[in-house]
């Protein structure tokens, strides 16, 4: 009687387990069917192209040949970042035939209040225009009136920021002559024990990095070569340790687009894959959607700041375009620059093209029509499971009962 027993409740065991089991799994269906009828909640629409994007805000933002209200230093990044993108020739050209002008370039270059009949040269000023003269196709050795290649491998580089230093490196290696061994010199030894540079490095490397100033820097150790290939890397590593998890990175103010684009195109440069499409990632977390009113532009921050955000955008933009196109400052190319901006074009949302969206009313009418019948189909599934199931139930007891 006791195996009988045992065997009546193993019996009894495996008839309502199943039950069990099959109300569980099939209690889930009408929900399912009920949390498909409902619209997907709409995300803000991105662009199929990031880079061009924001090179048609940039390029809307233009005052005539510059930006800024005719800032030079600003208008340079807007041209770098143009020519980065391989869109807005006409702009670049417009905007380097503005600064053709002896007036207006000798007032950048030049430190300002210095009338003397010998003005001293700003490195870091001429550098950059070198730079972008020279990648936009231009002659950096005879540029508005001035032998930049020249006075620039002429002049005395003691005391000079790194930050200069890293832009008279790069104007330079676009020239014949190349980087200068002064210049070279006071790059590295301006380098930090930690690895990164910042904006007043103190003599004997006893300071700690910033990436406003060692992406740069990294980039014109890129340039130089051979002699500086261990502080490139170093540098490089001190980025990497110093990217946040959002791939963003901070400049001792908050995360933000600036010093983001600065070490991102750094990284690109030196290969680090996945650390630079973190932080391309995180520019393009920035960038204002398709659609809205600042469409395309690169936010320096998230959230703006309210007094200065606006204004911010367009250096932001700027900059980040570099790592936004795959392209880094040490080898910036734009002999593939096209004259106009193409249209900005929003990117399908998931699920290919065709696929339906939450703001589409044609497509949300055929979801809506046929979810009805989804759940109609569950709950009739469910009873007949329900159903089938009692029915082996009842008739296991009654063979229990029988065997009785």
């Amino acid at each position: 009687m006791l195996q009988k027993g045992q065997a009546m409740r193993h019996q009894s065991t495996r008839l309502r387990n199943p039950v069990r089991r099959i109300l569980a799994a099939t209690a889930a269906l009408p929900v399912i069917g009920l949390a498909t009828a409902s619209p997907a909640h709409a995300q803000d629409d991105t662009f199929d192209a990031p880079a061009e994007a924001a090179a048609a805000w940039l390029a809307s933002e233009a005052d005539g040949p510059s930006w800024s209200d005719g800032d030079v230093s600003s208008s340079l990044d807007a041209a770098i970042g143009l020519m980065a993108a391989g869109v807005g020739g006409d702009q670049v050209e417009a905007t380097l035939e503005w600064l053709n002008d002896p007036d207006v370039l000798s007032a950048y270059i030049y430190p300002a209040g210095d009338e003397s009949e010998d003005p001293q040269l700003s490195p870091g000023a001429a550098g950059k225009v070198m730079f972008t003269v020279a990648t936009a196709g231009g002659d950096p050795a005879d540029f508005g009136g001035v032998k930049l290649a020249d006075e620039l491998a002429d002049a005395s580089v003691e005391g000079i920021d790194p930050g200069a230093l890293s832009w008279a490196a790069l104007g330079l290696s676009r020239s014949e002559a190349g980087v200068t061994e002064e210049v070279a010199a006071a790059l590295l030894a301006a380098q930090c024990d930690d690895g990164g540079f910042t904006f007043e490095a103190p003599e004997g490397g006893d300071c700690s990095g910033d990436p406003d100033t060692t992406g740069p820097a990294a980039s014109a150790l890129q340039v130089i070569g051979e002699p500086a290939a261990d502080a490139h890397a170093d540098a490089v590593t001190w980025l990497e340790e110093h990217q946040s998890e959002s791939g963003g990175f901070d400049n001792g103010f908050g995360e933000n687009a600036n010093s983001t684009a600065y070490a991102g195109q750094a990284l690109l440069g030196a290969e680090r894959t996945e650390a630079a499409e973190l932080a391309t990632a995180f520019l393009i977390g920035l960038q204002f959607g398709c659609g809205e009113d600042a469409e395309g532009a690169v936010r320096a921050t998230d959230p703006e700041d309210e007094e200065w955000g606006e204004s911010m955008r367009v250096l932001a933009t700027a900059q980040a375009l570099i790592p936004l196109s795959g392209q880094h400052l040490a080898e910036l190319d734009a002999s593939e620059q096209s004259d106009g901006i193409p249209a900005v074009e929003c990117a399908t949302q998931a699920g290919g093209d065709g696929a339906p969206t939450a703001d589409d009313p044609e497509q949300q009418q055929d979801s809506d029509s046929w979810a009805p019948w989804l759940i109609v189909g569950a709950a009739v599934l469910l009873a007949a499971i329900v159903a089938y199931t009692l029915v082996r139930v009842r008739r296991g007891n009654a063979e229990a009962k029988a065997d009785e």
